[in-house]
């Protein structure tokens, strides 16, 4: 969303220009023929957002999860979901400086940050990975070759939270070489969930280093290189509410009452996660005979350790067994790419031609835990070893066309030729279960626009586009694979069409702006992970009741509307509000399903079924299967945003000013599968007052985020939480029959509390 600079001066009362890189060339926002929001990095400082996640504030439509620990991350835009577990490819593409880069770098920390774009719509002809929801792309602060500078921001907050960012810019050759060093100390509560039954509390400490180096000749060669550190360590306990709150005609029980408010754990035993990346980019331009060839590149590095308490239900007191997850992931791109500098043939056309390549390795160890128990005691834990090693290459060719047509309008055209390739092994105590499975597949994605502009301040487009994501081998059930099984682990490849039409505008001499576009999407083989479902699972001891969460691939649909309004009313006084809608359908399409009555329809079952009873329902397939009709997420159909912001004079040097923020989720009712995670509506009122200097150079404010402190569930298990035993069976008690000790509770995730702090900034120089 195009957000209004504060005026300081009575001539200054037109909205600021803001300037995308949609298309891989620098214009204007209201330029662009698609729907594109831009975060600058001076809003990102003005609403005090420092965690990645926190950007969904300021646009809807755009739905950001973390995960407990910011390693399982996702983003949702216009309705199409994505679920890391899945093992799928994003639906919605990231880039950090122009490079292709997993989403989990950028929800670790967020520093020294230029702007933040959000495309919306299928990706791919002009950018390095196919995307059918849109892509998301980072720009850190580049080096200044002429002024030495810097900052340092400060924000202290009621919530034990401390985070101390800056950065310092120096030229070593003027106006040829410059060098910038960035960096931040992290140290919060994490997401603020503790335990009843633990005095341990959460915490989260990062800490990041971004050294830059920016290099320019005679304006024909530019270079950019990035280099980032990061370390992260993460104490945490999910959160959970007792089950009767939500479901009212579920029994109390005799355990502690557990509210939302209460923002707490069962457990006596923590989640612990550790995490390195360094990360590096490369931009160079070439400029020569009125062409640019342009070169990006990337390479990234994780190494990461996490172990989660296999006692959910807290059955043990005392006994701590954990599933331990060591993952190591290495990712390389590279992209080259030949355009026009300037329109050809005296301004009728723009062209770009080029390669992408991308080569990822993320193997991983897990060791799964089980309890082995004797008449509800514990007596050992049992260990899984469980190894993945698998690689992924992607290769393509791409070139898009822009016919200009007159001054008014313009034809644009691209196509993208790519192929890919995966293989994955899978070794469980020490025997392969799956040896090398291969997997190829190859694609040709275009997209297609057309604008017009009527006058300088109104402009029509519409666009076509596609999209395609390779179907993943969903890894978890480890027994032979029947046909039913196999249609919900290996999944087919999924394709898009997107259409989209809309205006850009403004008036009253630039100080209102108002955009607007309506779009239509089409699936087919829609990668989708589904809640757990129980299955015949087998081991050394027969079959077993066992459960997952099955992939589908599932045809559907999407409709929606986006609308970005903003209006500088006065000197001092700006206002702006966006608004997204986007509804989703899937009509009888099959889905991985409990069904133990046979007739085709999703049961709720609030206990695990017995094997005869699974057996019964399944036959030889070991899964059954339903139809389905009804949205492709639970989430809000629509969501909107308000910013707004008053300023004037203290004196010649100085501003007050008093701004808030207000973002509004309707009423939504869940899955109807899931009897506990129907949300009523609700509102979340972000307030911030303080000082500032005209010139930029100190800032002191005030803020409060979340000021009534509303506390809503916003996500929650279908079922209550419970620790799977192996119970050891007479006479011999040589075997054991796999159960599950509950508790009255399910998980969820909540609203944050209400935050209060002060944050202090200073600048001088280049900033």
């Amino acid at each position: 969303m195009a957000q209004p600079a504060a005026s300081t001066s009575s001539e200054d009362t037109m909205l600021s220009e803001i300037v995308v890189t949609a298309r891989r060339k620098a214009e204007s926002l209201q330029e662009v023929p698609q729907t594109v929001n831009a975060v600058t990095g001076a809003t990102l400082e003005k609403l005090n957002i420092r965690q990645f996640e926190d950007v969904q504030a300021v646009v809807p439509g755009l739905n950001l999860t973390a995960g407990t620990s910011g390693f399982t991350t996702a983003a949702t835009i216009r309705g199409a979901p994505f679920q890391a577990e899945s093992g799928a490819q994003p639906t919605v593409a990231f880039y950090l400086n122009d490079a292709t880069i997993q989403s989990s770098y950028a929800f670790q920390s967020m520093f020294d940050v230029g702007q933040i774009e959000v495309l919306r719509g299928p990706q791919g002809t002009l950018r390095g990975q196919s995307a059918p929801s849109g892509s998301i792309t980072l720009t850190t602060r580049r080096p200044s070759l002429g002024d030495f500078g810097g900052f340092g921001n400060l924000t202290i907050n009621d919530q034990h939270g401390r985070n101390l960012n800056g950065a310092v810019n120096a030229p070593i050759i003027a106006d040829m070489l410059g060098f910038r060093i960035a960096g931040i100390i992290d140290d919060s509560q994490g997401n603020g969930i503790g335990s009843i039954n633990s005095p341990t509390h959460p915490s989260s400490k990062t800490w990041a280093v971004r050294p830059s180096l920016r290099f320019e000749w005679n304006d024909a060669l530019t270079v950019d290189l990035m280099y980032q550190h990061l370390e992260k360590k993460v104490i945490s306990f999910e959160q959970v509410v007792s089950v009767s709150t939500l479901d009212p005609s579920q029994p109390v029980g005799t355990q502690p009452i557990l509210h939302a408010d209460d923002y707490a754990g069962i457990t006596d035993d923590f989640g612990a996660f550790k995490q390195k990346q360094d990360l590096f980019t490369a931009n160079a331009e070439y400029r020569f005979a009125g062409q640019k060839l342009s070169y990006v590149g990337s390479f990234t590095k994780t190494d990461l350790r996490q172990f989660s308490s296999q006692d959910a239900a807290n059955a043990f007191t005392g006994i701590v067994f954990r599933q331990n997850l060591h993952s190591r992931s290495k990712q390389t791109t590279n992209e080259l790419r030949l355009s026009s500098d300037q329109p050809l043939f005296g301004g009728l056309l723009d062209y770009t031609v080029g390669g992408y390549q991308q080569d990822f390795n993320p193997p991983n160890d897990l060791t799964q835990v089980s309890a082995v128990t004797l008449g509800g005691r514990f007596i050992r834990a049992v260990e899984t070893p469980v190894s993945r090693r698998g690689k992924s290459h992607e290769r393509s060719i791409f070139g898009n066309a822009t016919l200009h047509i007159g001054e008014s309008t313009e034809l644009s055209g691209g196509l993208r030729k790519l192929w890919y390739r995966d293989s994955n092994t899978l070794i469980v105590s020490g025997r392969p279960v799956l040896n090398d499975k291969k997997d190829k597949a190859e694609a040709t994605l275009y997209n297609v626009s057309l604008s017009h502009r009527f006058t300088s301040d109104f402009m029509v487009y519409g666009n076509t586009g596609s999209a395609f994501r390779p179907g993943p081998f969903v890894i978890g059930v480890f027994r032979p694979l029947t046909p039913t099984l196999e249609r919900h682990i290996d999944l087919a490849n999924e394709k898009s069409k997107s259409y989209e039409i809309g205006f850009k505008s403004t008036f009253f001499d630039k100080r209102v702006l108002f955009n607007a576009a309506a779009f239509h999407q089409d699936f087919n083989n829609f990668i989708q992970r589904g809640q757990q479902v129980y299955y015949v699972n087998l081991n050394q001891l027969g079959p077993t009741v066992g459960n997952f969460n099955f992939g589908n691939s599932v045809d559907a649909k999407i409709d929606g509307v986006d609308i970005d309004a903003s209006w500088q009313v006065m000197q001092g006084l700006n206002i702006s509000g966006a608004f997204s809608y986007a509804k989703s359908k899937i009509k009888n399409q099959p889905i991985a399903c409990n069904d133990l009555n046979g007739d085709g329809v999703p049961e709720v079952l609030t206990q695990a079924p017995t094997i005869a009873q699974l057996q019964a329902a399944t036959g030889a397939e070991g899964l059954s299967e339903c139809v389905t009709n009804g949205p492709l997420q639970f989430i809000p159909k629509w969501n909107l945003t308000l910013q707004g912001e008053y300023a004037r004079p203290v004196n010649e040097q100085m501003d007050g000013y008093i701004r808030g923020l207000f973002t509004y989720r309707p009423k939504t009712n869940g899955d109807p599968n899931n009897r506990n995670d129907a949300v009523d509506g609700f509102g979340l009122l972000n307030l911030y007052t303080g000082v500032r200097s005209r010139d930029g150079g100190w800032e002191v404010a005030l803020y409060a985020k979340n000021i009534f402190n509303t506390t809503k569930v916003l996500t929650a298990d279908a079922s209550i939480v419970g620790t799977s035993v192996q119970v050891l069976q007479p006479p011999t008690f040589q075997t054991a029959q796999a159960s599950t000790i509950t508790a009255p509770y399910v998980r969820v995730t909540t609203t944050p509390p209400r935050e209060v702090g002060i944050n202090l900034r200073y600048a001088f120089g280049s900033r």
